[in-house]
C-alpha cells in the first residue's frame, strides 16, 4: 500500500507536525467551551478509578488550561482486536509528547463507541481450532432490534463462559489464575459492555487513560446545542461532505453515505435519518425540523451521531489537539475537512495509530528454521507442504520387492510341506501392516511438523489477516502476565516506528 508522505498528506488536512500542533493548540485555546466544568464532572463519574495525576489534570481541563488527545473504538469483549489496544497505547504516547512540546497539561481520552448498534462487531472473541483455523466465540444478542450497545444489558454469564472457552485453547500458565480472577471480578461488577471494556483495559494500564461514554444522559444534555446545529444546518453539512469527497477523489475510496442526514434517532431501535421535505427513517417515520428539535429538547438521549458527525461532536465537546486513528479512519476523516470549516473550526491533527506484531521467542526460532524473515512470513505466509506418501513408498520399494520374493518362497514351502496357506497369508498380512505402519508414522511426523508451522502462521498472520485484527489481548495476558500492556507501553514510548516488532 502506498504511504503518503507528510508533504502529500498535508494538502488534505489543516494541521500537521510540530508546527501544526502549536497552531492547533493556540486555536482551541481561543475557542469557548462553556460546558467544560459539567463535562469534567461526568468524566470523573465515569472513571472512578482514575489515578491522582489524571484527576489533577481533569481539574485543569475544567479551567480550560488542559487540552486533550482522543482515540476511540467499538467496545469489543476484552478490548476487542489488538489494534484497539494499540490505539490506546498510541494515545498515551502522543498525549505525553504533546504535553512536553506545548508545556501544558494534555489528557489522553478514549471515546467508547457505545452508541453504535452493530452488536456483531463487539460480541465475540476469536480463538484457534485444534488445527489452527479461526473460530468465533460469541455472545448472543437479546433480540433482533438494532439498539445502541450502551442500551444492552451486559450478559455476565455468557462473557464468563467465553473467557473460559478462550483459555481452553491455551495452555495453563502461572498467570491463568490471576487472569481469571481479574476477569471474573470485573465481569461481576460491570453492567454494560462499554463499562467492562473500560474497566478491563483501564486496569491493565493502571487507569492512566480517561474513558468517555457519550451515550450518557448528562452528556446528551451537554450536546443539545450542537445537535440543534446539526439539524438546522443539515443541508449545508451534506453539501460540505460532498465537497470533501470530491476534494479527496485521488485518495483510496471510503464509503460515506452522502444520502443520509448523519444523525440517528432511537425509537424501537436506533434509526438513521434521511433528508427530504421532512426527515424520515427507513421504517418510514417522518419528522419535520420543528418536531425533531422539540424531540431533541424533550429527549436528547434519543439522539446519536454517525461516523460523519461524531468527529464534529467530539470537537464541540473537547479542546482536541489530535485524533489517533487507524488507516480507514484517517482516510474518511480527510473527507470531513469542509464540515469542520462550516463551523469555522479547523480539524485536529490526524495521527495514525502505531501497529505491532508480537513475536514469541519460540516463533522466531521457527522462522529461522524456515530461513524466513518476519516480513517474508507476513507477506508470503509460512510454507506448509501437503503430505506426499510417494517418497516413503519409493524408499520402501526394495523392501517391498524382497517381501514379495519372501512370501512366494514361504507360500511354496508351506504348500509343499503342510499343504496349507494360512501361515503365509498371516505373514503377508503382517508384512503389509508393517509397511502401512511406517507410512502412517511418517504421516504423523509430517503432521506434527506442520502443526508447528500452522501454529506459527496463526500466531503471526491467521488466515493471512494481520495479527492485530484477529487476536485479542486475552491469550497474550495468559502467556505473559497482567503487566503485559505496561511492557508494550515501554516499547511504544521508545520508538517512532509506525509498525513495531515486539519480541516477548
Amino acid at each position: 500500500m502506498h504511504q503518503a508522505s507528510q508533504q502529500e498528506f498535508s494538502k488534505y488536512v489543516d494541521h500537521i507536525g510540530t508546527e501544526g500542533m502549536h497552531t492547533r493548540s493556540q486555536q482551541i485555546q481561543d475557542r469557548q467551551y462553556p460546558h467544560l466544568s459539567l463535562l469534567v464532572d461526568e468524566l470523573i463519574r465515569q472513571n472512578p478509578q482514575l489515578n491522582d495525576k489524571l484527576k489533577e489534570r481533569l481539574e485543569q481541563l475544567r479551567t480550560g488550561d488542559a487540552q486533550v488527545v482522543i482515540t476511540g473504538q467499538q467496545t469489543g469483549i476484552f478490548g476487542g482486536p489488538l489494534y484497539a489496544v494499540y490505539k490506546l497505547l498510541t494515545c498515551l504516547k502522543v498525549a505525553r509528547e504533546a504535553e512536553e512540546l506545548l508545556h501544558r497539561p494534555v489528557l489522553p481520552i478514549f471515546w467508547l463507541a457505545t452508541e453504535d448498534h452493530d452488536f456483531d462487531e463487539i460480541n465475540h472473541l476469536i480463538v484457534p481450532t485444534h488445527d489452527y483455523r479461526t473460530r468465533k466465540l460469541t455472545v448472543s444478542a437479546p433480540d433482533a432490534i438494532a439498539r445502541s450497545v450502551s442500551r444492552l444489558a451486559f450478559d455476565q454469564a455468557a462473557v464468563k463462559k467465553i473467557v473460559r472457552q478462550a483459555l481452553c485453547a491455551e495452555q495453563e500458565t502461572q498467570h491463568t489464575k490471576d487472569l481469571l480472577a481479574l476477569s471474573d471480578r470485573l465481569i461481576e461488577t460491570s453492567t454494560t459492555y462499554g463499562g467492562f471494556f473500560a474497566a478491563f483495559l483501564g486496569e491493565l494500564v493502571n487507569h492512566d487513560i480517561i474513558f468517555f461514554d457519550a451515550d450518557a444522559e448528562t452528556v446528551r444534555q451537554l450536546e443539545i446545542p450542537f445537535f440543534e446545529r446539526l439539524i438546522q444546518d443539515n443541508s449545508d453539512i451534506r453539501q460540505a461532505l460532498s465537497e470533501g469527497i470530491q476534494q479527496t477523489a485521488d485518495l483510496p475510496d471510503t464509503f460515506l453515505n452522502e444520502e443520509a442526514a448523519h444523525l440517528f434517532v432511537e425509537d424501537i431501535g436506533r434509526d438513521l435519518l434521511y433528508p427530504g421535505q421532512d426527515f424520515v427513517t427507513k421504517q418510514g417515520k417522518t419528522y419535520t425540523e420543528l418536531e425533531l428539535l422539540a424531540l431533541l429538547y424533550a429527549s436528547p438521549e434519543r439522539f446519536s451521531n454517525s461516523v460523519v458527525t461524531r468527529p464534529l461532536m467530539q470537537d464541540y465537546l473537547f479542546p482536541t489537539l489530535a485524533y489517533i486513528g487507524g488507516p480507514g479512519e484517517i482516510a474518511y476523516w480527510t473527507r470531513l475537512r469542509p464540515l469542520f470549516h462550516h463551523f469555522d473550526w479547523t480539524m485536529p491533527l490526524l495521527i495514525p495509530r502505531m501497529g505491532a506484531v508480537m513475536v514469541q521467542s519460540r516463533d522466531e526460532k521457527r522462522l529461522q528454521r524456515h530461513t524466513l524473515t518476519l516480513e517474508q512470513a507476513l507477506s508470503e505466509g509460512i510454507p506448509i507442504a501437503p503430505f506426499d506418501a510417494s517418497e516413503i513408498k519409493q524408499q520402501l520399494h526394495a523392501s517391498t520387492l524382497l517381501g514379495e520374493v519372501l512370501m512366494e518362497e514361504v507360500a511354496q514351502v508351506e504348500k509343499n510341506v503342510l499343504n496349507t496357506t494360512s501361515i503365509s497369508a498371516k505373514l503377508n498380512k503382517q508384512l503389509q501392516l508393517t509397511f502401512e505402519t511406517i507410512i502412517d508414522q511418517e504421516r504423523r511426523l509430517h503432521e506434527q511438523a506442520n502443526r508447528s508451522d500452522r501454529a506459527l502462521q496463526y500466531q503471526l498472520s491467521p488466515g493471512g489477516v494481520p495479527q492485530e485484527r484477529i487476536h485479542s489481548i486475552l491469550p497474550w495476558l495468559n502467556r505473559y502476565g497482567l503487566d503485559l500492556l505496561q511492557t508494550l507501553r515501554v516499547h511504544y514510548e521508545r520508538t517512532e516506528a509506525e509498525q513495531l516488532k515486539i519480541l516477548i
